[in-house]
């Protein structure tokens, strides 16, 4: 996590303790969600996200705000992230896949 980029919001670093994840050594692209280490209520969170269980430094889409992993939608080499819409109360789905050198964003679908 000390490599990672301070939380824009507050500043503070991001604490290693995952919110939630699907961490798998042996898959191509995996992730836990993070957040900053601040009192903050409503801290900022975050994905970060892993190749055959190594840190993705680089290229790797900002991903912010994320609450979740959708376990039903991951594969091997795909990762649903979840978010809510906050004050509209919809939750959203956004898939990442590794495709072969690299995280590419497959898209954003409302979700339950």
């Amino acid at each position: 996590m000390s490599e990672l980029p301070r939380d824009p919001r507050s500043q503070q670093p991001w604490n290693p303790e995952p919110l939630a994840g699907n961490y798998n050594q042996c898959a191509q692209l995996s992730a836990v969600i993070i957040k900053a280490n601040t009192n903050d209520t409503n801290p900022t969170t975050r994905a970060v996200m892993f190749h055959l269980g190594q840190f993705i430094k680089q290229g790797v889409p900002d991903a912010y705000g994320f609450t979740g992993v959708d376990e039903s939608q991951c594969t091997g080499d795909t990762v649903a992230l979840t978010y809510s819409g906050g004050i509209t109360g919809l939750n959203s789905l956004v898939k990442f896949r590794w495709n072969g050198s690299g995280v590419e964003v497959l898209g954003n679908t409302p979700g339950a």
